[in-house]
């Protein structure tokens, strides 16, 4: 991780100059910056508004709207749990108990940062409730089991 404000900006401008300075690019952005930072610093909003012209509330409207983007560090892998309607109704809150005993408080990376998890919006998988993503990897039907080998593969 970065040490200093003044590195994540440097960093955060070559990202943009990959992705493209038009606001359209924002999300994009921020997508990569998540996935470089595991969150959204500010140093990396203050860039954004500097190259993209995004003011820094626009950037962080956009990052806690989406379940995908975090103004806190997450860990290095997450798992993102559905708690939508149709999840809900097959054991989402069952689940998302499971994966605190498991894994730890909800938004909190582990012990040395491996993983964490959250819960989320509908990720499209209702067909297959519960369902969650674990890095960016979808798990669905989604059972306790699942949720107890993610924690033994981080432990």
């Amino acid at each position: 991780m970065p040490e200093d404000d003044r590195e994540i900006r440097e960093r955060v401008r070559g990202l943009i100059a990959e992705t493209g300075r038009e606001r359209s690019q924002l999300l994009e952005v921020l997508h990569k910056v998540q996935k470089e930072f595991r969150h959204v610093p500010r140093a990396a909003a203050e860039a954004i508004e500097q190259e993209m012209l995004v003011p820094v509330a626009d950037t962080y409207g956009v990052v806690t709207f989406y379940d995908l983007l975090s103004e806190k560090p997450v860990g290095r892998k997450v798992l993102r749990i559905c708690e939508d309607v149709t999840c809900s109704l097959h054991g989402a809150e069952q689940l998302a108990a499971e994966a605190e005993r498991v894994l730890g408080p909800e938004g909190q990376p582990s012990q040395g940062g491996d993983v964490s998890w959250t819960r989320c919006a509908c990720l499209g998988l209702c067909d297959r409730a519960p369902a969650a993503l674990y890095d960016e990897e979808p798990l669905a039907p989604l059972a306790p089991v699942a949720i107890r080998k993610v924690g033994a593969d981080h432990a």
